[in-house]
């Protein structure tokens, strides 16, 4: 697929996934930061948010069956496709465990972690129709890259904050699944930046 060809495809298709995800992001730490009665109503949003991304993602996966190309490319377009869906995915399972595991306070550092996750959904969103300019493209590879890191860092911290008896075991068990999708999500990201790369 030409260059010219490529980013239309990226900016009709992929561009609409990619908008969801940064609307889940946002949604994501309104929810980390508002009081649990309160996170029902946002929690069904992430929700609706994740429906709209599956229709998305049918006529995306429809779209890239019927490419002229190799099938290499192909799964790699699939490969980025399933990438954007995913860190959705992990978004609205998070939102959904919060409310049924009926999750209070979050622990010090979640709101840095979802804020990373909501980072990483904008430069996502900001790079996915710049496929084809090489340096611009590399520059938002290494910026996904770190903020991956900087991700991992967080919900180490969180993890071991979790873990060191000032939380009571159910509360644990509560609270760590849902930080785990935090971070898958962003994983799922970094997954998204390194498909951008190969592609260009």
């Amino acid at each position: 697929m030409k260059s010219k060809d490529a980013k239309s495809f990226i900016e009709d298709f992929y561009v609409p996934l990619a908008q969801e995800l940064v609307n889940a992001a946002d949604v994501i730490i309104q929810i980390v930061n508002t009081p649990k009665d309160r996170r029902a109503e946002l929690s069904r949003r992430v929700s609706e948010i994740e429906n709209q991304a599956d229709k998305f993602l049918v006529k995306v996966l429809k779209k890239v069956n019927k490419l002229s190309t190799s099938v290499e490319i192909k799964d790699q377009y699939l490969d980025l496709a399933n990438y954007l869906d995913d860190a959705i995915d992990s978004l609205e399972e998070a939102s959904d465990l919060t409310i049924l595991h009926n999750v209070g306070d979050f622990p010090q550092g979640t709101n840095d972690l979802v804020q990373a996750v909501k980072n990483l959904a904008d430069i996502t969103l900001m790079n996915l129709s710049l496929i084809g300019d090489e340096e611009k493209i590399d520059q938002y590879f290494a910026q996904a890259n770190k903020i991956e890191d900087d991700g991992d860092r967080i919900h180490r911290r969180i993890t071991a904050l979790l873990f060191n008896g000032s939380y009571e075991a159910m509360d644990v068990l509560r609270i760590v699944g849902i930080i785990n999708l935090f971070e898958d999500s962003l994983d799922d990201m970094a997954r998204v930046a390194r498909s951008i790369n190969s592609l260009t």
